[in-house]
Formats: C-alpha cells, sequence, structure tokens
C-alpha cells in the first residue's frame, strides 16, 4: 500500500474500512446485539469488525501512532499522535435500522483534535479534515451564519447514565424557551456532521467520551466552529460545539444550570 500523505486522507481511508466492515457484517447476518450496562448502550459485531478494520487500516500506515477505540481500549505509541476512534456512532439507532449513525475517527495532538473524518453510511457522505484543509463528498461543508441563540435550532444528547437523564431533561426544559427548538438524533458524530452542514446551529452533549466527538470536533474547529466541555453549576458535564456566537450564548447559559 503506498504511503498515504496526510492525516487527513488516512482518516478517511479508515472510516472508509470500516464501513465497509459494517456492511459486511450486515450482509452476513445476526448482528449479536448486546448490552453494555444500560440497555440504551448496544455493541454489535459490527462495532467491533468495524474497529479492527480502522485500528488496521491505521497501524498499516502509522505503527507509532497510539489508538484509543471505544470496543478494544487502547493501544500505546511513541509518535506523540493519539487516534480515537467510534466504529459505529449511533449503534441504537443503526440496531433498529435508523439511518443516523456514523463511523468517526478523530487525531489527536497535544489536546488538541487536529484531524478527523466522518463517513455517514445511509447516506454515502463524508467530511475529512486536517488542521484547516477540508474535503468532503456528496456534501457542503460549512456552519450556519445564525447569531441569535433565539434563533438557534440545537441537537440535544442524553447521557447514558440513568441517575443524570431527569436532569439532563430538566435542563433543556428550561433552555427550551430559549431557542428556536432542538432535535434528538442519538448519535454524537451525526449530530456534529449536521453542525458542520449548517442544518444545526450547535450540539449539546453530556458526559460524552473522546472517541464520541473527536472525529467530529475536528471538523468544526477546521470550518471555523468551536467546542467546549465544562460542568454545570450542577456538576453535569457538557460538551458544546457549534458556529461561535450560538457556542458562547450556550456555555454562558448552562454554566449558570443548577441541574
Amino acid at each position: 500500500m503506498a504511503a498515504m500523505t496526510s492525516l487527513k486522507d488516512l482518516a478517511l481511508a479508515a472510516v472508509l474500512a470500516g464501513a465497509a466492515a459494517v456492511e459486511e457484517v450486515v450482509r452476513g447476518g445476526p448482528l449479536d446485539v448486546r448490552s453494555k450496562g444500560a440497555r440504551h448502550d448496544l455493541v454489535t459485531e459490527a462495532d467491533r469488525r468495524s474497529e479492527k478494520a480502522i485500528i488496521d487500516t491505521i497501524r498499516a500506515e502509522r505503527p507509532d501512532d497510539a489508538i484509543l477505540g471505544e470496543e478494544f481500549g487502547r493501544q500505546e505509541g511513541t509518535s506523540g499522535l493519539l487516534w480515537l476512534v467510534d466504529p459505529v456512532d449511533g449503534t441504537t439507532n443503526f440496531v433498529h435500522g435508523r439511518a443516523d449513525y456514523a463511523v468517526s475517527v478523530g487525531v489527536e495532538r497535544a489536546g488538541e483534535y487536529v484531524a478527523g473524518a466522518i463517513y455517514r453510511p445511509v447516506f454515502d457522505d463524508w467530511i475529512a479534515v486536517e488542521g484547516e484543509e477540508v474535503a468532503a463528498g456528496n456534501c457542503s461543508p460549512g456552519l450556519s451564519g445564525q447569531d441569535d441563540l433565539a434563533q438557534a435550532l440545537i441537537s440535544f444528547g442524553f447521557p447514558h447514565r440513568p441517575q443524570i437523564r431527569p436532569r439532563v431533561l430538566a435542563l433543556l426544559c428550561d433552555l427550551m424557551p430559549r431557542i428556536r427548538d432542538f432535535r434528538r438524533i442519538g448519535s454524537a458524530a451525526c449530530d456534529l456532521f449536521s453542525v458542520a452542514t449548517g442544518g444545526l446551529d450547535a450540539t449539546v452533549g453530556f458526559a460524552q467520551q473522546p472517541w464520541d466527538v473527536a472525529g467530529g470536533w475536528a471538523i468544526v474547529r477546521a470550518l471555523g466552529g468551536v467546542y467546549r466541555r465544562f460542568e454545570t453549576a450542577g456538576g453535569i458535564e457538557v460538551c458544546v460545539a457549534g458556529n461561535p456566537a450560538v457556542v458562547e450564548a450556550l456555555e454562558e447559559y448552562l454554566r449558570a444550570s443548577r441541574h
């Protein structure tokens, strides 16, 4: 295999390899669906095969990089780069035959997400970035120009931990009069993809893992957006990403929340 010249190219190759592995499992029959604890936190054979395909693709080109995957954990490296792998983001959607799931990878260097890619198999669209370089297929990347929180369309995620969910729901109820509306997609990667293509002004998630957001945050950053991770006054960890004006307004409100 010829050496790839950029992290962007490798990130794209990795998510496409993961998606091909998912398709192979789907064609082969039962998904072997299991719970990782909470009944809505699922894993399938497609998740495991996808992650292996992604890791093999990365390792073939960059054997010295560290990798952190949702299913197989961390593999140490010496290069200073860490790949964060979400082999099927939105597994519950995938299991139920819904379209909103994605394969996502991000690359972290010194605490910053410097490259990444997201591929949505059902829609056959993708975005891959490195620094400020952006490439895309079957979509048009670009953040919304919305600067008024009251007119903003926001996606809202919910954490897996059942004891936090009622508090997050109460926070959403307080937020609703301050925004145009919200959407519940069920995949952080698909949320961030919609932000990156202007369909959402921002996305709000809770207690998200690094692999959930790494690829999407790299993409949003490359397009001139921002991402924030902080705690509400009530102690809930929040992840927000989107265009700068809306994220700033959301952060100001959410930081003060007592929920």
